[in-house]
């Protein structure tokens, strides 16, 4: 290749030689012979594969404004001040008060107090104490200026406390309760032939104290054991020496395993009553007439296994109660216990049904607090609940309205009836002209129809209504002493605005029979040798209770009450007469 090009340029430079040469007419003449060993080669030439075309490609013009510089303009700036930012992650909690006090004073001398306290919010525990006192002068009898006195008051107190573990808790309670009543039913007119006024008992006082103890678990897995237990000792005495002692203790334990959760109770009632008076034989006579010193010693023992299992809507509980009765001459009870319901429609219709009965021990305090008017030696036998089988439909039409309608069917043994006695001593001085109430016991069998609506809209509005129907079969007793036969109980209350609170109690009592051994004006004796009593029906009666609370704020409020206010004259036991209208005023304060 270098070669080639030196050849190249002596051709060229030749070439300009004789061009020269020409112009002044000189010829030359030359062959030259060139060699080498050079190969040519032809490329493929590229060809597009499409053919060209033409695009126009438009360049947008822009648009030229004129605008004008405006002159300078002096500003004053002030500056403001950035309040700080406020970020609310949590509805604030209400204050919470640590206690209140509320009294009142009503016709008839009659003052109330009520009083709470406790120490607050605690994790490791709480403690509280609670006082009420309500009592009255009285102004039941026709005549106040005579010698029958009709006052009464009631005062209790209670100190209480929690104490929270890891996986446990403990808690504790004394309490003290104080009744004094006044036996004052006795018919005293023109044809009063009984014994002086001034012999009769009036005066009634019972002093209680009492003790709670629980211990409860709540392990939160499936398959773990929980229970509780529960110690009660209570001690009550009343004005006459006599007194009663009362232990009680019971143990609750379950297991939830899937999706049954099984569980069961054990319990045993002890009660030791000691007091001075004659034996009676449970038929309101008396059976040894020596006013004496005697005891009456009962225990009730229990155990009640029972599994409860949901499947979807229905839920399904059975068992068996196993009941056994010291210093009885028929020990043992064998109840069955059973439970089905069924939610349809998301629960506006449940329909259920169910079996089950019991032995509920019955003890002086527990008839004192049924009617204060019992005598202080009564017979003491434990209430045999044989049957209760019941069964209705009930649920919930939205969330404010509920209702239930059902029926029940009851057979009780030693059912416990009220009747004015007549029981006097001359030795111990003890009288009583149909002022004081004998307990008789016999079997009773009931059907219970009942109906119940309630309304719950928070608390702007609530309201509930209940009728129901008894039909009574009859054991040896002629009849269901002071058992009505229909009742209907209302309650409503209305929040207007958070500042008026009104509410009331509306309620219907339906006739009942009575019976007295004291001579009733107007009723006729009845019954046989044994048997020479006085029986009688009293009227039904309506009552009403209204009250209306106004808040000033969240600590202090003001309120008015009238109980029975429409001061109708009814009786709820035979010869005790009902206390007119009671208007109160008072207020309430939390701090």
């Amino acid at each position: 290749m270098k070669a080639i090009k030196i050849q190249i340029l002596f051709v060229f430079g030749v070439f300009v030689a004789i061009n020269s040469l020409a112009q002044k007419d000189t010829s030359l003449t030359m062959d030259v012979i060139f060699e080498g060993g050079r190969r040519l080669f032809l490329r493929d030439a590229n060809k597009l594969s499409i053919w060209p075309e033409t695009r126009d490609n438009i360049i947008p013009l822009t648009t030229i404004t004129y605008t004008t510089i405006p002159m300078p303009k002096n500003a004053t700036v002030e500056p403001k001040l950035i309040p700080s930012a406020r970020i609310k992650v949590d509805e604030k909690l209400e204050r919470l008060y640590r206690g209140y006090i509320k009294a009142g004073y009503g016709t008839y001398f009659t003052p109330m107090v009520d009083l709470y306290y406790t120490d607050g919010r605690s994790k490791k525990g709480t403690f509280g104490i609670h006082y009420k006192h309500f009592s009255s002068a009285g102004g039941v009898t026709p005549n106040d200026k005579d010698s029958v006195p009709d006052h009464f008051s009631d005062n209790k107190a209670e100190l209480w406390g929690k104490w929270f573990f890891k996986k446990t808790q403990l808690l504790g309670s004394v309490q003290w309760d104080r009744n004094l009543n006044n036996w004052y039913g006795v018919r005293y007119g023109k044809d009063y032939n009984g014994p002086r006024v001034d012999s009769l008992r009036f005066k009634q006082r019972l002093n209680t104290f009492g003790g709670k103890a629980s211990f409860l678990t709540y392990q939160r897995d499936t398959g773990e054991f929980n229970y509780r237990a529960d110690l009660a000792l209570r001690g009550t005495q009343d004005f006459y020496q006599g007194k009663e002692f009362n232990f009680d203790i019971l143990f609750h334990g379950r297991m939830l395993m899937e999706d049954n959760l099984y569980s069961t109770d054990i319990g045993v009632n002890i009660n030791s009553f000691k007091f001075f008076g004659p034996e009676l034989n449970g038929k309101g006579r008396v059976q040894d007439g020596y006013f004496l010193n005697r005891d009456d010693n009962t225990a009730v023992f229990k155990i009640i296994p029972q599994i409860q299992t949901v499947w979807k809507e229905l839920r399904v509980k059975v068992g068996a109660g196993l009941y056994i009765e010291g210093n009885r001459s028929s020990p043992g009870h064998f109840y069955p216990l059973a439970e089905l319901s069924y939610s349809l429609l998301n629960g506006i219709i449940v329909p259920y049904a169910g079996l089950r009965g019991s032995v509920e021990p019955t003890t002086y305090l527990s008839l004192y607090q049924l009617n204060p008017f019992v005598q202080n030696f009564p017979v003491l036998r434990h209430k045999n609940n044989k049957i209760d089988a019941y069964g209705g439909i009930g649920g919930a039409v939205s969330r404010t309205v509920s209702y239930n309608v059902g029926v029940n069917y009851y057979e009780w043994g030693n059912f416990a009836y009220f009747i004015n006695d007549t029981i006097n001593d001359p030795v111990s001085g003890y009288n009583s002209w149909g002022n004081a109430f004998s307990i008789i016991y016999d079997d009773l069998n009931a059907i219970n129809v009942h109906g119940e609506l309630a309304v719950y809209a928070g608390e702007k509005w609530k309201a509930n209504i209940r009728a129901d129907y008894f039909k009574y079969t009859l054991g040896s007793e002629v009849h269901a002493w002071h058992q009505p036969n229909f009742k209907i109980m209302g309650t409503a209350q209305y929040n207007l605005k958070n500042k008026f609170i009104i509410g009331g109690d509306l309620f219907y009592v339906g006739a009942r029979w009575a019976k007295s051994y004291a001579p009733v004006p107007g009723v006729e004796v009845q019954g046989g040798e044994g048997d020479k009593s006085y029986q009688y029906k009293l009227k039904g009666f309506l009552d009403a209770n209204f009250k209306v609370e106004y808040r000033y704020n969240k600590r202090v409020s003001a309120w008015v009450q009238l109980h029975n206010a429409f001061a109708l004259k009814y009786q709820r036991w035979s010869a005790y007469n009902n206390q007119r209208l009671l208007a109160m005023l008072g207020a309430t304060y939390a701090f």
